[in-house]
């Protein structure tokens, strides 16, 4: 072969190695707009009537906003509290949360903000009792049907309190009503 032959022939090949990395990324770019568009995409399923913000596989951060509602049906009452994730909460998704919270109802579920909801049969100024569970403060219902049920746990571990505070908190603190509870419990989580 001659030498202006074998030049020709490695142009061609040049160019033709050009177009197909050019036709190659355009079709890569365009499947990774498609793909990116989907991702931030809101879905609503229908069933249980949970909104999911798809992000990947949306999960519990530190920053996450979590908002608990209380709806007592004795008095159509709903109290809502919003809290930051307990510690053994975070890095859960939606699949993680149904499982630990059975007798709750996700209403919203993204790494943002999870709401979620829970259906008592009671009226609205509830007994509580603070308490201990797990080596944290922890909140405590009184009700007529069920006895004594857990409503939180706080972050505050038991082992930070004064140890007159620990052994009140072991024997259980009766409190009335919403607000006096609010005020006993800003008492042990600041």
């Amino acid at each position: 072969m001659k030498k202006k032959e074998v030049i020709w022939i490695l142009v061609i090949c040049f160019v033709i190695g050009i177009i197909s990395c050019l036709i190659t990324i355009g079709i890569y770019e365009k499947k990774m707009q498609k793909f990116s568009s989907s991702i931030n995409q809101n879905i609503t399923k229908e069933d249980d009537s949970i909104t999911v913000t798809k992000e990947m596989t949306a999960r519990i951060t530190p920053s996450t906003k979590m908002i608990y509602e209380y709806y007592y049906t004795e008095d159509d009452v709903t109290q809502t509290l919003e809290d930051v994730p307990p510690y053994f909460l975070l890095d859960m998704t939606l699949e993680d949360m149904k499982k630990v919270y059975t007798d709750w109802q996700i209403i919203s579920f993204s790494s943002k903000e999870v709401i979620m909801r829970k259906t008592l049969e009671a009226k609205s100024d509830e007994q509580y009792i603070i308490g201990e569970k797990n080596g944290y403060v922890a909140v405590f219902y009184k009700e007529p049907q069920h006895g004594i049920v857990l409503h939180e746990i706080t972050n505050t571990p038991l082992s930070a309190l004064p140890l007159e505070e620990r052994e009140r908190l072991l024997e259980g603190i009766s409190v009335t009503g919403d607000e006096n509870l609010s005020k006993i419990l800003s008492d042990y989580t600041s």
